[in-house]
Order: C-alpha cells, then sequence, then structure tokens
C-alpha cells in the first residue's frame, strides 16, 4: 500500500528553491537576537575584569558590578513594551533595520567609557543596549512566523534561539582575546550586519495586506515563496485571515475569562520555571561562577565550552519537540536541570566545608587535594544542566505560549507573558550575588535544583499535551465559549468589503458559528 506524503511528514527543506528565500529571511531577522546573545554574554567576560583590583581605570565595586549586568534585563521591560507601536506603524522590517543603529551606539559607547574613564558612559551604553534587547525578541520572532510558510514555520522558529546561543559564544570567544573595551568595539560592529541585511530583505506579507498594500504583498510573497510557486491560494488565505480578524480583547476581559486567563497563568509558570532554574544568573556570571567553583580548566575556556553546548543543542531541540512531545521532553528536561544543579550544590558544599575545616585543622590541607582533582566535576554538572536545558525548558516554553493563547489575544497575552519572563530574569541576575555571598554558590544552586523540580511536578500535573492537536481543540480543553454561548449574542461586529477601516453590526446565523484558524 502506498504511502502519500502530506504537509506533516514531508521533511521541511526538501524543496529547496522555495525554502532558500525564506531561510535567508529568518537568518537575517535572527541577527537581532545574535545582537541580544551578545549583550548577555558581554557581561561574563568583562565584569571579572572590571571589578578586578588590578584594574587601573573604571575599577566597579561588586554592587555597582551587579547592577551593570542585571540592568539589560530590567530595560528589556520597556523596550519590549515600546516596541509594538513602530512595530505596528512603520512595519517589522524597518523596525528590526533600524534596531541595528542602537545596538551599535550602545556598544561603541560602553568601549569610549575606557578611554574617557567614565563609568556613567558605560553605564548608558549597557542602558541602551538592554532596551533593544527586550525590542528584539517580539520583532524577530513575529517577523520570522509571518514570513514562513506552515511547512517550516516550526524548524525557522527555532533560529532565534539558536541565535542567541551564538551570540553568547562570540561574546564569550572575543572576550577571552581581547580587553573588555577592544571587545565593546568588536562585537558592537556585529549588528551592522542586521540593519544592512534586513534593507534587502521584503516586509511580511501579513503587515503589506494589512496596511492595504496589496500589490506590495503579492510581491513579497512571491519572493518568499520562490519565483514559479503559486501564491494565489495562499493570499487569498492570509487576506481573509487579515480582514476577519475582530478588535482585540480588553484586558479586563482576558482577566475575567477562564479560557484566557488559565493559558495565561500556565505560560507564566513555565515562565517563572524557565528563569528560576538560574539559567541566566549562569550565562551572565559563568567565568565567575568557574572561578570561585575552583574548575581546573581556564574560566574563560569552561565559557566557551558551555557556549558551544549551549548553541548545539539548542539546535537540536527544534527535531527532538515533535517527535518526543512538548510534556515529556519538559519533564526530562528539568529531572536532569535538578540532577545537574544538585550534585554541583553538593560539590561547592563539601569543597566549602572542607576549606572552613582546614583552617581549623591544618592536616587536612594536605588531604584538600582531593577536590583539586575534581576540579572538572563543576564543567561536567554545570554542561549537563545546559544540555537538558537547551533541548527542554529553553524554548519549549515559547513555543506552547504561541499554542496555548488563542489566536486574536495572542498579541496582548504574549506581551505580558514576555515581560513576566523579563522581570523573572532581572530578579534572579540582580540578586545572584547577595545569593551567592549569603547563601553560598551552593546553596543557591541547591534552591535553583528545588525549582527545578518544582516545575517537573506543574508540569505533569498541570500542562496539557498540545502535540498533534488543532488550535480549536487547545482552546476548548480551556473553556473556551461553545457554539450555543456565541450564538447566544445577537449581533457581532465585521468587517465589510468595501471599507476594511468600517465596521458594521449584523446578526450571526447560529449556524455559521466562527472557528480559530489553525
Amino acid at each position: 500500500m502506498a504511502t502519500t506524503k502530506t504537509r506533516k511528514n514531508i521533511p521541511p527543506f526538501k524543496n529547496w528553491p522555495k525554502v532558500a528565500p525564506q531561510i535567508i529571511c529568518a537568518t537575517s531577522a535572527s541577527w537581532a537576537m545574535l545582537s541580544t546573545g551578545l549583550v548577555r554574554g558581554w557581561s561574563s567576560s568583562a565584569i571579572p575584569q572590571l571589578t578586578s583590583p588590578n584594574n587601573e581605570t573604571l575599577y566597579l565595586e561588586q554592587n555597582e558590578a551587579a547592577w551593570l549586568t542585571s540592568l539589560p534585563p530590567l530595560c528589556a521591560i520597556f523596550g519590549s513594551l515600546l516596541i509594538a507601536f513602530p512595530m505596528e506603524l512603520y512595519g517589522r522590517r524597518m523596525t528590526l533595520a533600524s534596531l541595528s543603529i542602537p545596538y551599535v551606539l550602545g556598544f561603541y559607547l560602553m568601549g569610549l567609557s575606557y578611554y574617557l574613564h567614565s563609568a556613567a558612559v558605560l553605564f548608558v551604553g549597557r542602558v541602551i543596549t538592554g532596551l533593544i534587547t527586550g525590542a528584539s525578541s517580539p520583532t524577530s520572532q513575529i517577523y520570522v512566523s509571518e514570513c514562513s510558510s506552515p511547512r517550516v514555520r516550526g524548524a525557522l522558529g527555532s533560529f532565534t534561539s539558536t541565535f542567541i546561543s551564538f551570540g553568547i559564544l562570540i561574546a564569550y570567544i572575543v572576550g577571552a582575546l581581547v580587553e573588555w573595551q577592544i571587545m565593546c568595539f568588536v562585537i558592537g560592529s556585529l549588528p551592522i550586519v542586521l540593519g544592512l541585511a534586513m534593507l534587502m530583505m521584503p516586509e511580511t506579507p501579513s503587515w503589506l495586506v494589512s496596511h492595504n498594500r496589496e500589490s506590495q504583498a503579492k510581491d513579497a510573497l512571491q519572493q518568499l515563496r520562490g519565483k514559479y510557486t503559486n501564491i494565489e491560494s495562499e493570499f487569498q488565505r492570509i487576506k481573509t485571515n487579515v480582514d476577519s480578524q475582530l478588535p482585540n480583547a480588553s484586558y479586563s476581559k482576558i482577566l475575567t475569562s477562564g479560557h484566557l486567563i488559565k493559558p495565561l497563568l500556565i505560560s507564566l509558570a513555565l515562565m517563572f520555571f524557565q528563569q528560576f532554574s538560574g539559567i541566566n544568573a549562569i550565562v551572565f556570571y559563568s567565568a565567575s561562577v568557574f572561578q570561585e567553583a575552583g574548575s581546573t580548566l581556564d574560566r574563560f575556556s569552561a565559557s566557551i565550552v558551555i557556549g558551544v553546548v549551549q548553541m548545539v543543542f539548542t539546535m537540536m531541540s527544534v527535531f527532538l519537540v515533535d517527535r518526543i512531545g512538548r510534556r515529556i521532553l519538559l519533564i526530562i528536561s528539568g529531572v536532569c536541570m535538578a540532577v545537574s544543579l544538585s550534585g554541583l550544590s553538593a560539590f561547592l558544599y563539601l569543597k566549602s566545608a572542607w576549606e572552613e575545616l582546614s583552617i581549623v585543622d591544618e592536616s587536612t590541607v594536605a588531604e584538600s587535594s582531593v577536590f583539586e582533582e575534581l576540579g572538572w566535576l563543576p564543567l561536567l554538572c554545570l554542561m549537563s544542566f545546559i544540555i537538558a536545558y537547551s533541548i527542554g525548558f529553553g524554548a519549549v516554553p515559547q513555543l506552547i505560549m504561541g499554542e496555548l493563547f488563542p489566536l486574536e489575544y495572542r498579541h496582548r497575552l504574549g506581551t505580558i507573558s514576555a515581560s513576566f519572563s523579563l522581570c523573572c530574569t532581572f530578579i534572579v541576575v540582580r540578586a545572584f550575588p547577595e545569593m551567592a555571598a549569603t547563601m553560598g554558590l551552593g546553596g543557591v544552586y541547591g534552591l535553583y535544583a528545588a525549582c527545578c523540580l518544582m516545575a517537573v511536578v506543574f508540569v505533569a500535573f498541570f500542562l496539557p499535551e498540545t502535540k498533534g492537536k488543532t488550535l480549536e481543540e487547545i482552546s476548548q480543553f480551556f473553556g473556551q465559549a461553545t457554539a450555543k454561548e456565541i450564538t447566544s449574542c445577537p449581533f457581532i461586529l465585521i468587517k465589510p468589503k468595501g471599507d476594511p477601516h468600517a465596521l458594521l453590526s449584523k446578526p450571526m446565523p447560529k449556524s455559521n458559528v466562527p472557528t480559530q484558524p489553525n
């Protein structure tokens, strides 16, 4: 019996002439996320240099260094909220292209602060880059999603998280080779690629249609799908989807509707567990963590190894999520993260206890060589943690967020979820130095391990499996209004074909119940 190939089992990158333009667009847009990775990875190499007693210029106290490190996620909260207006007014393409300017400005100011002997200039540059990291994520993800065909949207959607890991790795490598001020100019020049590349990319067809530029939308869609591809059916589908969008719900409606608040709370919980696993504390302070953990590897070399592992396994996660399923992958990820952090916590606790004992009893000093011989253990634990995080909690919460939220509410709910995630990131990064000083590194990692175990329990009992389910089935699971409830309202608002900006009130037949598009 012959097997007919469907859209689901056709390899996503098989038809290269049709897919290549979309890959180029996704790569160009994801360069914004690479720039975000550069901002995140900068502090790991620069902070140890800025806080070194031998540093002759711009010496920072530990409290100042903690604020400098945690500024990007704090500023990113506001950047993610402010970017919605220009993204809708000027388009996704031009917004992404313009982001390259403040990226370069921020990094260059940070580099100039060394020669100006001004910590204030360093902080200003850090604030600017932090704001733009918040603006980069929604803009690049929306651009990639709106430019991708359904068959490759999942694979191309993973480009953003992969490019973040790539940017972090680049910052680690450059930071190991040059001084921090030179690193600012080197990595600060890379966002120029984003601006130049996006100027050559097409605007998203959905945005063009929504702004009544249908001829340009057709040209853009043809460019994205290939010269000889018939785009008429897809163009009509895009046009229908844009014309049928209902006005956005108010925030009061979100808070009082069970089928909206339930998926929002699940998404917020996943974002909380994602950040309180301690991932960004490790990324932002990786060099310092290895130094204090007593790893036998050079701290910069260890950071580079972590960066490579994170990038590789983030790329692998896209192939696992549709085969294993969301819930199973998150449970495996959470358990492995908890085990890795528990092992690291036990090692650091015993090492600290043995050092305190050595001060009292000098006879134990010789036996401390046992911990020196186990200097590879912190790297092993952190590598296994990064692997577990990358294949599960690194990307799946963002994927589930897009699946749980109904289409017409996705923009507002997504903004709430993303802002909450950035708040958690700031809390984790800002509190890490104080927690390490108070609890010790062993205690901090033990707390992160407990959060990972709580995440496993939450996923096992409260997260529905969305693999293979339609958006309608997911919405019904959360109690979306039934056909009887919808048709009980005698009027709906629709867009007439003649004037896309006008709204008419028209009775809705009971037999014509709108459903959420796949």
